[in-house]
């Protein structure tokens, strides 16, 4: 029997594997049974897709055990735990390890089993099976060319401001280089509340938050350049963590976390998942994370020492080197307050809440986490930013003249943009035509506007381009305003338009992550979800016999006031993480 194992980044319709006949292909992306089926016809053989073998939230409660067990081994002179940091970063592949575990036991034995290239997960399976895999790269080109190769298509779908931050990421994750040129701040006069953000949908979504309290001064300290993009405002002040740059002072405790880390090892091989994940090479880069993080922390403590900071308002706790000030914050009796810069946060099934207090800006984001993550009540409270702060009104009699596909980066997630860009871009296209409309593609900032548009022209001729346009950029309210109906897989951007009036559909049959969003979306009417592209044509009647609903944005959006916004940045509460008390048997799906 011949498997070919499909990589990621390559497609059954193109390469040299095309000239072979295979008995089974095996999908080591994410697709949908639409795409596998459409693949069963062009490569004649029976297609297996991973997702097929999912369990969702079941498989996260599973890796949230594993990531559980080493914790406490790795603390610093801070009480930070080094192996909780670091866990985040392959929370991914041991769900993927899961999974593959199983795919691997369906196998028939004495396969021949073939790969498009040798990467993970592919090396996963190799190991499973204890057999060659063969692959169709062959042997001649080395790590260097291969990592070319990769920098180049990189270079080529990134713009500029994306490639800085990743070669910043890369090759300056220490600062020293960023240092250099950063002029030193002046501390504030008063007390501030920290704003730690990587990101511009973080620190958009704080500046919303800043508005309310204009006699509050802010600091926003940005770790990345995509950080300092957003509206500023008179009390908040921005500065970049490289400003913050101080002489080595870790070396020695790098050392003893180094020599820990060693020792951590031989208890985390006894743990099959993670044994695979060490075995593979994924765990290598975990030194160098330790010794990044170990001078981040040294940043940030510079930050704490130098500004009179009052209070952490944190909107991504999952990203290490914006959780560490919280943490840090925590040990010297700060009051530390939680949001998410989107609709929902599903890591939260993996990981612990590090703040005195979490803002859910609706109650479905709420329940998703009280219900779903198991949060603690106690630590949830309703508190979104002032509508007036993030929006303008929603208007239900809009002059509408477009449609709006909210694409999202669905290659970071393992999913194969070009297939799904196949089935929801030609029926959306057709449905605008038919119309007299456009058809706007919006970006999420993570997707290349080069890469999308060189997508684009595969997929659709000059005539049905013609009515295309590709956006970038924050998403107003004016885009909505004119916007007949938006269609997104699991966007936050779902609720977007909910807020204001505009019906949204979800493509369901695409969902790429295990944290079943379109199911909370559903479960809260954020949106109507599709269970494939053939029921495209058919919103315009859904619509129709749905009729002008009254916009649910009261219902939903629950704005704090600022009263309270500033009591929860003012007062210090107590961590109480319940969460290991509860049976695993007791995660809602």
């Amino acid at each position: 029997m011949r498997i070919l194992l499909l990589h990621p980044d390559d497609s059954p319709r193109h390469g040299p594997w095309t000239r072979y006949k295979w008995d089974l292909l095996v999908d080591l992306g994410k697709s949908s049974e639409s795409m596998a089926a459409a693949w069963q016809k062009d490569v004649g053989c029976p297609v297996l897709r991973l997702d097929q073998f999912r369990q969702n939230t079941e498989d996260l409660a599973c890796v949230e055990a594993i990531l559980r067990a080493p914790r406490g081994r790795l603390l610093d002179s801070e009480g930070l735990d080094w192996w909780e940091l670091a866990a985040l970063l392959v929370h991914a592949e041991i769900e993927t390890s899961l999974v593959l575990r199983r795919v691997v036991a369906g196998l028939p034995e004495n396969v021949d089993v073939f790969t498009s290239r040798p990467d993970w997960p592919v090396n996963g399976v190799a190991d499973l099976l204890n057999s060659d895999v063969q692959n169709f790269l062959g042997g001649g080109v080395n790590k260097a060319a291969k990592r070319l190769g990769r920098y180049g298509r990189a270079f080529r779908n990134l713009s500029f401001s994306q490639w800085a931050d990743i070669c910043f990421d890369k090759y300056d994750g220490e600062y020293k280089r960023r240092g250099l040129f950063a002029r030193r701040p002046r501390p504030a006069n008063q007390p501030v509340v920290l704003v730690p953000s990587a990101y511009t949908n973080v620190s958009r979504m704080a500046a919303a938050y800043a508005r309310m309290l204009p006699e509050q001064q802010f600091l926003f300290v940005a770790t990345r350049q995509s950080a300092r993009r957003f509206e500023p405002l008179p009390n908040v002040r921005l500065r970049g963590l490289e400003s913050y740059i101080t002489k080595g002072e870790s070396q020695q405790e790098c050392a003893w976390l180094l020599r820990n880390w060693q020792a951590l090892l031989s208890e985390i091989r006894q743990n099959p998942d993670l044994q695979l994940l060490e075995r593979l090479g994924r765990l290598e880069h975990f030194p160098l994370f330790f010794r990044r993080g170990l001078v981040w922390r040294d940043l940030w403590r510079e930050v704490l020492r130098r500004e009179p900071v009052c209070s952490v308002f944190c909107g991504d706790d999952s990203n290490p080197s914006t959780r560490i000030p919280v943490l840090l914050a925590k040990k010297r009796g700060l009051p530390t307050l939680d949001f998410h810069h989107g609709a929902l946060d599903g890591r939260f099934l993996l990981k612990t809440l590090p703040s005195d207090l979490y803002l859910a800006k609706t109650e479905m984001e709420r329940d998703y986490l009280l219900r779903v993550c198991r949060l603690p009540s106690s630590k949830v409270v309703l508190g979104a930013p002032q509508q007036e702060a993030i929006s303008g009104s929603p208007a239900l009699d809009r002059q509408v003249s477009q449609i709006v596909l909210f694409s999202e980066p669905y290659e970071s997630a393992g999913g194969r943009a070009g297939e799904i860009y196949r089935e929801l871009l030609p029926p959306l296209v057709r449905l605008a035509k038919q119309s007299s409309m456009k058809l706007v593609i919006k970006l999420h900032p993570f997707e290349s506007k080069t890469h999308r548009l060189r997508l684009i022209r595969t997929i659709l001729n000059a005539e049905q381009r013609s009515v295309t346009e590709v956006l970038t950029g924050p998403l107003s309210d004016a885009t909505l305003l004119k916007t007949w109906f938006g269609a997104t897989v699991e966007s936050s951007t779902a609720l977007d338009c909910t807020l204001r009036g505009v019906p949204c559909f979800l493509c369901g049959w695409l969902v790429l992550s295990s944290y079943e969003y379109v199911q909370q979306y559903s479960r809260f009417g954020v949106g109507s979800v599709l269970h494939s592209a053939e029921q495209i044509p058919c919103i315009p009647g859904i619509l129709a016999a749905s009729g002008k609903s009254p916009t649910r944005r009261q219902a939903i959006w629950q704005p704090i006031e600022p009263s309270q916004l500033r009591r929860y940045l003012a007062e210090k509460g107590t961590i109480v993480d319940d969460r290991e008390e509860q049976p695993q048997a007791s995660v809602a799906t």
